[in-house]
């Protein structure tokens, strides 16, 4: 069985769902369910983060080396309050604190009240910001990469629901299943 998507102007289709479905689901607990998930998605973006270390501008490498997949947003990045436990995310970005301004520039500011400063013992006076032009380097890893890391995301759920099973049938073996386990597998 084969469900084919549309999406943001392009097209998925994922083979075995039906499948795929049934096995998600003999997991007995959510929790373990929402670890399959959020590890499936943790591991299928790793094409995106590559994708973005190599496509961004490189000075010192701070800002390459600070990409990686996060499972959470930093408070100030939420745009609501709200949390929705409920759901499983995952987000790639840089925690740098200039990586907004590389990838979506700057525009030319004038300061309310000028800085003076002293380099290499000359006094200037610095009265506006220069202008950085936008150098997208997380958009176009998302554009390059979204077919494979779909692509990849079935295959990690296949894989993270088969060690999910085995992790679970070692903890029966051994006598060690929680109630809520020995309960969701009746």
């Amino acid at each position: 069985m084969a469900t084919r998507q549309q999406a943001s102007g392009y097209s998925f289709e994922l083979k075995g769902v039906r499948e795929l479905l049934r096995l998600f689901d003999e997991l007995p607990t959510i929790a373990m369910q929402k670890t399959v998930v959020r590890n499936a998605l943790t591991k299928s973006c790793a094409p995106i983060v590559e994708a973005a270390r190599a496509s961004v501008p490189v000075v010192t490498g701070n800002l390459r080396d600070s990409i990686h997949v996060s499972r959470s947003l930093k408070p100030s990045q939420r745009s609501t309050g709200y949390y929705d436990r409920s759901t499983v995310t995952a987000y790639v970005g840089s925690d740098a604190p200039h990586a907004h301004l590389v990838e979506f520039g700057t525009v030319k500011r004038v300061l309310e009240k000028p800085r003076i400063v002293t380099i290499n013992g000359r006094t200037v006076t610095i009265t506006q910001t220069g202008m950085v032009s936008p150098q997208p380097f997380l958009r176009t890893a998302w554009d390059a990469t979204k077919r494979q890391a779909l692509g990849m995301f079935a295959d990690q759920m296949r894989d993270q629901i088969y060690k999910s099973a085995r992790r679970l049938a070692k903890r029966a073996a051994a006598g060690k299943l929680t109630k809520t386990q020995i309960a969701g597998l009746r």
